[in-house]
């Protein structure tokens, strides 16, 4: 009986990064689209536009607390940690100025110069205003909720309806690498969608720089708002109103485990290994970390490089840099 299982968990497994693998290749595509077909300008967004500004229309304050989705039971250890509307702001004001950089103002109407491409930087915007919120203590705490059948039910169904990127953030900052890898990958096993191991350590998987170990689960929903940005039409809409819909009935759910099994792990070793073989180019996927470690930034007041461009500095090598 202890064979059968294992073996049901990894066809399980495999089925889901199946799923995953296609969903994400599609998100790869319309990143692609809008950073190398058809560049997003700089200075789309106003400085006083909502994703700039982080404040909410509707009542003056700051958008994240409001979007706060769960908070599990803080626990003792972390009782002098900042509070979850702390962190939660935290977290959401490091992606607020990455929008902020690309947005018009009267000194730079098209945005600053940047080492991520407008595009890039308006992904974060949507993540980070329209976003969904879900607080834990460290990964074992989320793994006991997310291991929970009645928590995974209401977390696909918040995605669903809402039709929002939730983003689940750790309280403690002082975390195992290879832990953090694994926690992701955990939820990589379980849900048919790509998550991310961002962090205030070292990068590591495909993760990027922020304030707290805050994992963004890429359900695709971004697309939708991204592209309204392209319209002034879109620009108008695509901020939302806060969430006041309530899809967890319990403060506590306990799951049938606090760690991770061993298909997780192998993935999470795998991804490790994959970005460590890709040398200088780091793991960066849509920008040239080699580039910009030599100081190249993305100019939104000239012509953004395009897909021509990139095919051009590849074959020939006419990189300045």
């Amino acid at each position: 009986m202890k064979s059968l299982n294992k073996l049901i968990d990894l066809l399980t497994a495999a089925y889901i990064w199946a799923c995953l693998t296609v969903h994400n290749t599609w998100g790869i595509i319309n990143v692609f689209n809008i950073v190398w077909m058809k560049p997003m300008k700089g200075g789309l967004l106003k400085a006083d536009h909502p994703m700039v500004t982080g404040i909410n229309p509707d009542n003056g304050d700051m958008i994240w607390k409001q979007n706060i989705i769960f908070q599990s039971v803080r626990s003792a250890e972390l009782k002098d940690a900042p509070n979850d509307n702390e962190i939660v702001c935290d977290v959401g004001n490091h992606m607020r100025k990455m929008v902020e950089v690309s947005s018009s103002s009267k000194e730079f109407p098209n945005g600053k110069p940047d080492r991520m491409p407008p595009a890039i930087n308006y992904i974060h915007g949507c993540v980070h205003y329209n976003g969904g919120f879900f607080l834990f203590n460290d990964f074992k705490d989320a793994i006991s909720h997310f291991s929970n059948i009645d928590f995974q039910n209401s977390f696909k169904r918040f995605v669903k309806e809402e039709g929002r990127e939730p983003v689940t953030i750790f309280r403690n900052r002082n975390y195992d690498r290879m832990e953090y890898l694994e926690f992701v990958c955990f939820l990589r096993t379980i849900f048919p969608w790509f998550s991310n191991t961002n962090g205030n350590k070292k990068r590591i998987g495909w993760g990027n720089p922020a304030p707290y170990p805050s994992v963004n689960t890429i359900t695709g929903y971004w697309m939708d708002d991204t592209y309204k940005i392209y319209s002034e039409e879109g620009r108008q809409s695509v901020c939302r109103s806060a969430v006041t819909k309530q899809y967890f009935s319990e403060k506590v759910y306990v799951g049938k485990r606090l760690t991770t099994k061993s298909e997780e792990k192998f993935l999470a070793h795998f991804t490790n290994e994959r970005v460590i073989a890709r040398g200088e180019k780091g793991n960066m996927f849509f920008v040239d970390l080699r580039k910009l470690s030599r100081g190249y930034k993305f100019d939104p007041s000239k012509k953004l490089p395009n897909i021509a461009n990139r095919l051009m500095e590849k074959c020939f090598n006419t990189s300045t840099l």
